[in-house]
């Protein structure tokens, strides 16, 4: 497998664990149940409020796949047609940013609902 096929392979799986999130998100809202990408099964057993917390980490888990997917979707043009450098740094620190973000707004949701 060269390095191109790689890329093209891990943009295709970053969309659809995006598309994945979203899902996610809106399936927690619905049935106020936590996803399994987002806290272990076993942190659920005993939460002190796992509706809360799904209804907190709806708007982030929405955001975070959306901004997955597009990523996936721009990495995918761009690996494939266009081959900019810098449209791909743009993405990485973009995609990076926003999973600390996601990770710190879990944590303080967790925190804050599950323990």
């Amino acid at each position: 497998m060269t390095s191109d096929s790689f890329m093209l392979l891990f943009d295709i799986i970053i969309l659809c664990y995006g598309l994945y999130l979203v899902y996610s998100g809106f399936q927690m809202k619905k049935t106020h149940q936590p996803s399994n990408l987002i806290i272990n099964q076993a942190d659920v057993i005993g939460a002190r409020d796992a509706k809360s917390f799904c209804e907190a980490m709806f708007k982030p888990t929405v955001i975070f796949g959306a901004v997955s997917a597009l990523y996936g979707v721009v990495g995918f043009v761009n690996d494939r047609y266009l081959d900019q450098w810098w449209l791909n740094m743009a993405g990485i620190v973009l995609f990076l940013v926003m999973c600390f973000w996601f990770l710190r707004v879990t944590k303080k949701n967790r925190e804050k609902y599950m323990k």
